[in-house]
């Protein structure tokens, strides 16, 4: 199979780049970029032309006016439609670029999560007609203006011009699902006690841990950590590890020739079988099928 590689950090004069823009422009119909996945998280702005990108295990369309956000790690891979190709806006930057700016506040867990997971738990592709009447069209552009003519503190700005979509984002998802977005000051408190157990997850997920050993971390009562993490991630410890495992294994099934149970045991699941069907409950795909489909450029 044709190897992908993960895509790393850029750097300029020997100093890594926080943020990267620029305007990509297909001339033609075809792939415009191979499967592959970076520790930037991506945000992209279509100007012309129809594309389709596989994120989460499917192909999205989006086209002109159309807004995509790629998570931090995420697999994904764009393909142009249109005959004469078409353009759109690329704008990475680091998690930190955010992070710093919430740290200490015990929102950065919150608000930036669906930004450092690839799972799909929020809405990654937004049609243009909810951007209607808002900023974020305009703030893309300032962003590949400010990067272009790099004036004075022009790192300011974009870093500024980042935060307003964003801001744009995590308002619209509040609004399509507030319960996951409702962090009171309690709540606030928690994503912090509960940062060590997330570190150590994100870390030594091919492991076997345990939940006890988890709320040792965060110095609670198993039963009072377990009801703290099922509230604040929607989701239980067992269900958080597995999606950490099933991304691990969509890079793997990208970038090597590694047999399905090789993948299983290297990504911490303990037979084959069993990583199938974690594996399709996530993608809707056997992990065969996603090799496939992500090397097939399918346009239909």
């Amino acid at each position: 199979m044709e190897t992908y590689i993960r895509e790393e950090k850029t750097y300029r004069d020997g100093i890594p780049c926080d943020f990267l823009c620029h305007l990509q422009t297909p001339a033609c119909s075809g792939s415009v970029y191979p499967a592959h996945y970076h520790s930037y998280i991506e945000m992209l702005l279509g100007l012309e032309g129809e594309f389709q990108i596989f994120l989460n295990g499917s192909w999205h369309l989006w086209q002109a006016g159309d807004l995509v956000l790629i998570s931090a790690e995420e697999v994904h891979h764009i393909y142009a439609r249109s005959e004469n190709g078409g353009s759109y806006i690329v704008v990475r930057f680091m998690p930190e670029l955010l992070q710093n700016d919430l740290a200490g506040t015990g929102l950065e867990m919150g608000y930036l999560r669906p930004l450092l997971s690839p799972e799909a738990l929020q809405e990654k592709v937004i049609p243009g007609k909810d951007l209607t009447g808002s900023e974020v069209p305009r703030l893309f552009h300032k962003i590949l203006k400010e990067t272009s003519e790099k004036e004075y503190a022009y790192e300011l700005a974009v870093r500024s011009h980042i935060l307003g979509i964003y801001l744009w984002l995590i308002r619209y998802w509040h609004k399509k699902n507030p319960a996951s977005f409702r962090y009171t000051a309690e709540d606030r408190e928690l994503f912090r006690a509960l940062e060590p157990a997330l570190a150590y997850m994100d870390t030594n997920f091919r492991q076997n841990i345990s939940v006890g050993y988890l709320a040792e971390l965060c110095g609670f009562s198993y039963s009072y950590f377990s009801r703290s993490f099922q509230r604040l991630m929607h989701r239980s410890i067992p269900d958080y590890l597995n999606s950490l495992r099933v991304a691990e294994a969509e890079k793997l099934l990208i970038s090597t020739s590694m047999t399905v149970t090789d993948i299983a045991l290297a990504t911490g699941f303990e037979t084959s079988s069993y990583f199938i069907k974690i594996f399709r409950k996530y993608k809707q795909l056997s992990p065969r099928q996603f090799r496939k489909t992500i090397q097939s450029n399918f346009t239909g």
